[in-house]
């Protein structure tokens, strides 16, 4: 069974926008109930605002649009940050000594999948990032020896009284 959550909400292009990303995205993953550990909440809230500082530092117009979509049934949450920009990120090695260009590289390790591509209005750039097992889907699974013996009891439990009130046998239950 596939699970599927999306929503889109819109920042002011400014230099606030990243913690606020942050804030918007564990509130939508804690309304989802998402799985995480502290990894991946470590890696979720670093990735949405490197993705929103780099929109914030070398993208165009006012507003950025971010998207986030978490589908649980395959594990993973998508994170896209749209602007007016068409100028795509480059991925830089920048130097010991430099102060800035690590955003996409951490953005790069952390994600399973990441990009960035034009659109009509901008660029999206966008990455996918691995949920964590849901540790209580463990507890809702389907217990199959459980099931089985519940069964065979209520099985017996139905039998039992033909048996005590001298029926004999199985056939002759099954021909009444």
């Amino acid at each position: 069974m596939r699970h599927v959550s999306s929503q889109s909400f819109f920042l002011v292009r400014a230099p606030t926008s990243a913690a606020i990303s942050r804030r918007r995205l564990i509130d939508l993953a804690s309304a989802w109930r998402l799985p995480k550990d502290e990894d991946s909440h470590m890696a979720m809230t670093t990735v949405v605002s490197e993705l929103v500082t780099n929109a914030v530092s070398h993208g165009a117009g006012d507003m950025l649009r971010v998207t986030v979509r978490a589908d649980i049934g395959r594990g993973r949450l998508l994170l896209e940050v749209h602007d007016n920009s068409p100028a795509l990120p480059r991925l830089s090695r920048p130097s010991l000594d430099s102060e800035s260009g690590r955003g996409m590289v951490l953005v790069e390790h952390l994600s399973i999948a990441c990009g960035a591509e034009n659109t009509m209005r901008g660029k999206r750039v966008w990455a996918e990032l691995a949920l964590p097992p849901d540790s209580s889907a463990k507890r809702r699974s389907f217990d199959i020896r459980g099931a089985s013996q519940a069964i065979v009891q209520r099985f017996l439990n139905v039998l039992r009284p033909l048996f005590r009130t001298g029926a004999g046998d199985l056939s002759a239950v099954c021909d009444r």
